[in-house]
């Protein structure tokens, strides 16, 4: 994994943080997905609020040298995460708002693990495609917010589990446990991404990556 030049300091650090508080208290999924991170190429950006108009996005660095790389090449999963960035907002990071940092590098974090499987079964289609792996948004953000949910659920402090009610990721048992909410995460999809399983399932992930295949 590498930063993008200019990254403050005081953003790396916060940054770097959230990553080890991910691995260190995450599932065997987060653990897993930041593991390939880590010994991967994959860039990490700071970006003002304004420009990327969220708390974090994921893409591909370089849309015609990926597919380039796709017509000549076969990517391994970690060379795939190389095409790929995940920008933060420098807001989320400036408000000192570490829960803030944390969640959005697991929910872009697992679009960018994703995107990159989306690579890796693309340039290795000739070979299995009967196995090619590309996801429809809706599958997609099914799967990170369900990577978010998993993660309140994992740190267990009341800032975190609230916040997973108010969006509906969580729920709250009249025991007062939480749980996954499913229900909860089909409704925000459906009225915060306009995204439904059985209608509206949005572009494929090659289509959002500008993949030319």
């Amino acid at each position: 994994m590498k930063f993008d030049r200019g990254i403050e300091k005081k953003h790396r650090d916060s940054i770097e943080k959230a990553f080890a508080t991910i691995v260190e208290k995450g599932d065997d999924f987060h653990r897993h997905m930041m593991n390939e991170f880590f010994e991967s190429k994959m860039l990490i950006k700071v970006e003002p609020v304004a420009k990327i108009n969220a708390s974090g996005v994921t893409s591909v660095i370089n849309t015609v040298k990926t597919n380039v790389r796709m017509v000549r090449e076969r990517l391994s999963l970690r060379d795939a995460l190389g095409e790929i960035y995940i920008s933060i907002a420098a807001e989320t990071i400036g408000d000192g708002f570490q829960r803030g940092v944390e969640g959005t590098f697991v929910h872009e974090g697992r679009h960018a693990y994703d995107f990159a499987q989306t690579l890796e079964s693309l340039s290795n289609a000739d070979v299995n495609p009967i196995g090619v792996f590309n996801p429809n948004l809706y599958e997609m953000e099914w799967e990170a917010h369900l990577n978010a949910g998993r993660w309140m659920l994992r740190v267990d402090k009341p800032d975190y589990v609230d916040e997973g009610v108010q969006l509906m990721i969580l729920g709250q048992k009249a025991n007062g446990s939480y749980f996954l909410n499913e229900d909860g995460i089909k409704q925000r999809l459906r009225d915060s991404y306009g995204l439904t399983v059985d209608g509206n399932v949005g572009s494929l992930a090659s289509e959002m990556m500008g993949l030319r295949v």
